[in-house]
């Protein structure tokens, strides 16, 4: 984990957040239509939970999906939870790995969103489509943290923002 952290704090920030929006968007694309082909009824009840955010005027939804949601969800799993957990973690293994960090948190970020159909079959498809952009978040987080001069609230942000808007983009468009 520590070569790979090393690794990405190399590369400058605004072509690293690109590089995992692309890496995000392809892996989600694949990720969905999988999840169509074997299970088509998920994406139909996922229409039920989208009937929502169709009342919704487009500039808030926008504002929500795009701002205020990634900002939330940054501060409190890739801010907060994922300090706590490092420090627990430090102190249990003894170690100062951001590995035990990396794992917890990305599930925790995935079963977050299970619940936005219910603890259900259909939950547990939705983290599992969500656990590859939580653990792109959180390497980030991780990078940001170790980089010197690193900005782990407004780099994570910045990234959840643009894949839930392009995640927008692709619902208005086709749905």
């Amino acid at each position: 984990m520590r070569d790979i952290i090393v690794l990405l704090s190399r590369i400058n920030r605004v072509k690293l957040i690109l590089a995992l929006l692309a890496g995000d968007y392809i892996i989600g694309w694949i990720t969905w239509e999988l999840l169509y082909l074997f299970e088509p009824e998920f994406l139909e009840s996922a229409s039920i939970y989208d009937e929502y955010y169709y009342s919704i005027p487009l500039n808030w939804w926008i504002a929500i999906e795009v701002i205020i949601v990634p900002f939330l969800e940054t501060i409190i799993f890739h801010f907060i939870l994922l300090l706590i957990v490092k420090k627990c973690s430090d102190w249990m293994t003894k170690s100062n790995s951001w590995t035990y960090s990396f794992f917890i948190i990305s599930l925790l970020f995935a079963a977050a969103h299970a619940t936005d159909y219910g603890l259900n079959y259909y939950g547990l498809l939705r983290a599992l489509a969500v656990i590859i952009p939580g653990s792109l978040f959180t390497i980030l987080a991780i990078v940001e943290f170790e980089r010197e001069k690193g900005n782990p609230i407004l780099s994570v942000w910045i990234l959840h923002g643009l894949s839930n808007f392009l995640l927008t983009i692709e619902e208005l468009v086709f749905w």
